[in-house]
């Protein structure tokens, strides 16, 4: 088979560019975009393998693994460790699956327009073929996890960062917040404003407080005794630790304040 390089590449590019993102959201972490580019792009040049002599299975999948962590750093960071082996961990099972949808819709449509070598698929497909499956990988990535997730049993700290102050917060883990920003997506951390006390003192209140934060929105929210809208925003920087623990790790979520008073910040169960 003919392998044209422009087309192993670009679409190699674009494969692990959405795959970084699908990983991204399943984990909740950040992706800047330029980052996601510079990692797609280290992805698509290990594709080149391909045109390598044959190796041996056990140095390609070691070689892949590699790959992944290495994708992965670039991506979201190499620290902590924990973290960067949960990303690349989510990273490798959402590429699996896209593999098999694109390897699938090619043996449909052109059964000898794939070749393997190296454990890389050369795959003579559209770009709409490509859509198709990276749209698969990601559906079926999503509602895995979500039927997979559990609460675990524990406290935890929230760290924020708001303009110059970085605040350090008590918060619970809870199953029934299950708030989402209907826009993008993100989940939603609901804080007391009374945790907040230092920051929000140089402003008239909560929601001028919020209007003047990147991402601000309001968010609508049903309890007892009705529905309310709480104002929400992109922090600058959160993350959640265990309370026995001093490693954090960085979520992408909005945050949500409230006047009600003496209860921790709630984090969504998804974040943890």
């Amino acid at each position: 088979m003919t392998i044209y390089l422009d087309v192993l590449l670009l679409s190699n590019l674009w494969a692990d560019y959405a795959l970084l993102r699908t990983a991204a959201a399943l984990t909740h972490t950040p992706l800047r975009t330029w980052r996601g580019i510079a990692a797609a792009a280290v992805g698509a040049a290990s594709a080149l393998t391909i045109l390598l002599p044959a190796m041996p299975a056990a140095v390609c999948l070691a070689f892949r693994l590699l790959s992944a962590v290495l994708i992965c750093g670039i991506a979201f960071g190499f620290r902590p460790l924990r973290h960067l082996l949960r990303t690349a961990a989510a990273f490798l099972g959402i590429s699996v699956i896209f593999c098999g949808a694109v390897f699938l819709l090619a043996m449909l449509r052109t059964p000898a327009g794939w070749y393997l070598h190296n454990s890389v698929i050369y795959a003579d497909v559209s770009l709409l073929t490509l859509l198709i499956g990276t749209t698969l990988a990601a559906g079926v990535s999503v509602w895995r996890a979500r039927r997979a997730g559990t609460l675990p049993h524990r406290a935890y700290r929230l760290h924020l960062r708001l303009g110059t102050q970085d605040l350090l917060l008590p918060a619970l883990a809870d199953t029934g917040n299950t708030l989402r920003d209907g826009f993008s997506g993100r989940p939603v951390i609901v804080c007391g404003t009374e945790h907040l006390a230092a920051w929000l003192r140089h402003f008239a209140d909560a929601e001028t407080a919020a209007r003047s934060c990147r991402g601000f929105r309001m968010i609508p929210v049903r309890t007892v005794a009705g529905t309310r809208l709480l104002p929400a925003f992109l922090p600058d920087h959160a993350a959640v630790m265990r309370a026995d623990q001093h490693s954090e790790r960085q979520v992408d979520a909005l945050l949500a304040l409230t006047d009600e008073q003496g209860a921790p910040a709630v984090i969504p169960a998804v974040l943890m």
